[in-house]
């Protein structure tokens, strides 16, 4: 039977730690995300068709080689919030609404050994509001809004 000793059971854990904490020790991805759709139509003797519509993607990715630990470094914070609305009315025939947000989000960050601190932050904030009114007929209403992001980071 082999005996290890205090101090060769202690190396050994301090030797293993970087292998049991995570690779991405350091790196932060924070995705918050607040979306709202209402939509409403009411027709009596036709058409009325409102649309609320939200889509978001977000991609962040961290990416550290090189060995070593800078310690903290590499985050990507999207906080997001959209809001659409459509409403539309119909008498006679004929109103549409829509309201639209799109939201897309890519953020990268590659660091090798000396990147200490690297950061991507993007909030957006949209509002669509559509809102059609027709009696005999005929009214259109259409908002949108589009959001587009890519930062990155490397070293």
């Amino acid at each position: 039977m082999r005996r290890l000793s205090l101090f060769s059971a202690v190396a050994a854990l301090v030797l293993a730690a970087p292998l049991v904490t995570p690779a991405s020790a350091g790196q932060l991805n924070a995705a918050p995300t607040h979306q709202t759709a209402t939509s409403n139509g009411v027709a009596r003797h036709g058409s009325a068709g409102p649309l609320s519509l939200n889509n978001n993607m977000i991609d962040q990715s961290n990416v550290r080689s090189g060995g070593g630990s800078p310690g903290f470094g590499q985050i990507n914070n999207a906080p997001t919030v959209s809001t659409a609305l459509s409403t539309a009315l119909s008498i006679g025939g004929d109103a549409s609404a829509t309201g639209v947000n799109t939201n897309g989000i890519v953020q990268d960050n590659l660091s090798g050994r000396k990147g200490v601190a690297q950061l991507n932050s993007a909030p957006t904030v949209q509002v669509a509001v559509g809102a059609a009114v027709a009696i005999d007929g005929n009214a259109n209403a259409l908002a949108a809004n589009s959001n587009g992001l890519s930062q990155g980071n490397a070293r």
